[in-house]
């Protein structure tokens, strides 16, 4: 379990054994049933979550239905960050994918490791960094690229998905109907063949 864990943080900063230790006496472990809520619309997020086992989908609803905007697999973090940082209500939801064990870090614990060393702020930044290089480049995609193109980059970056994921969510994930995805893992494939 804690090798997940610290290897998800090492990935990002280089802490110290006792800054390690620090960060883990704040996560919470918590369970969550395939099909339960991390954060419906109209919650605050009050922490950060990292997985441990299983997926979370992050999603928006709308009069069509529900837009993806992300998911989280073992050693990611997933969490409405506006709303985190705000501390304002989400219109936004987080869902498991599969049952989940999950560790979070509430706002006051990370306010907390923030006052403590430089390399927890760096973390922070760099978690935000992240967060914001993947919306703003979800955006420029969804604007400026085919579907085929969006399904091409997500089967080269994240092949994993296509694992893990069923069709409709990868469809709502890349802007798409199922069927239109159908049609383009048809073209692709038999692009492939030839």
């Amino acid at each position: 379990m804690y090798e997940v864990i610290t290897k998800s943080l090492r990935n990002l900063v280089d802490f110290t054994d006792e800054e390690l230790f620090l960060f883990m006496k704040r996560l919470k472990p918590v369970n969550l049933k395939k099909h339960s809520f991390y954060l419906k619309e109209g919650q605050v997020c009050k922490s950060m979550t990292l997985v441990y086992k299983g997926g979370l989908r992050y999603f928006s609803r709308g009069e069509k239905g529900d837009y993806t905007i992300g998911f989280a697999f073992e050693g990611e973090w997933m969490g409405d960050y506006e709303s985190f940082l705000l501390q304002v209500p989400s219109p936004d939801f987080i869902e498991a994918l599969d049952d989940c064990e999950l560790f979070t870090l509430s706002y006051p614990d990370m306010q907390e490791l923030y006052q403590h060393s430089q390399r927890f702020e760096r973390f922070g930044r760099l978690i935000a960094e992240k967060l914001f290089i993947d919306t703003a480049k979800s955006k420029r995609n969804l604007m400026l690229q085919s579907a085929e193109e969006r399904y091409l980059e997500l089967l080269t970056n994240q092949p994993h998905i296509f694992e893990r994921l069923p069709q409709h969510l990868i469809a709502s994930y890349l802007g798409i109907q199922p069927q239109s995805l159908s049609r383009i893992r048809a073209k692709v494939s038999s692009i492939k063949l030839t």
